[in-house]
């Protein structure tokens, strides 16, 4: 019996599987070549290490991709969405991330230096170690940790001392 529920468990998970998060592969052929793919289909894709600079990935796919230690440099990313995307020590000085989806983001120490991210929820993305310096962000929106407000000296209700859940996770910065 265990077996039969493994085996159709890896059947359906081999046909529906790939057509949740599969990049059209002429996309990223063509981000590939030359450095733009404005409103394409990179869900999934891995798309790791490139050298992006000047891209313009505006309104593109990007759910679930893996752009860990990626170069965007200067980067066009409005309006992408970038729901559960690996972008962990990604470079993205400058880059353009205004209305973007960045629900489960992951940003680990990624340098995000004079990044543009208005409008974008950057409250619900991983900004762990993220370098944020000059960068255009409204952080004082974001909502208050349960653990901050439950282990707090202040009585339930008073904010006074209480910081963001993402403040929280950001280096000082000079």
């Amino acid at each position: 019996m265990k077996f039969g529920v493994f085996a159709i468990a890896i059947t359906l998970g081999t046909i529906f599987g790939p057509a949740v998060q599969a990049a059209d592969p002429q996309h990223v052929a063509q981000l590939k070549q030359v450095n733009a793919c404005e409103g394409c289909d990179l869900s999934g894709a891995d798309l790791s290490g490139l050298i992006l600079i000047h891209a313009n990935l505006r309104n593109a796919n990007l759910q679930g991709a893996n752009l860990r230690n990626t170069s965007l440099l200067l980067s066009n990313l409005e309006n992408a969405n970038l729901e559960n995307a690996n972008l962990t020590a990604a470079y993205l000085y400058g880059s353009n991330f205004e209305n973007a989806k960045l629900t489960s983001t992951d940003f680990t120490q990624a340098v995000l230096r004079s990044a543009q991210l208005q409008g974008a929820d950057v409250c619900v993305a991983n900004l762990t170690g993220a370098d944020l310096t000059d960068a255009d962000v409204n952080l004082d929106d974001c909502p208050i940790s349960p653990a901050d407000s439950s282990t707090s000296d202040t009585p339930a209700g008073n904010d006074s001392n209480e910081e963001s859940l993402i403040k929280d996770t950001l280096p000082d910065t000079p």
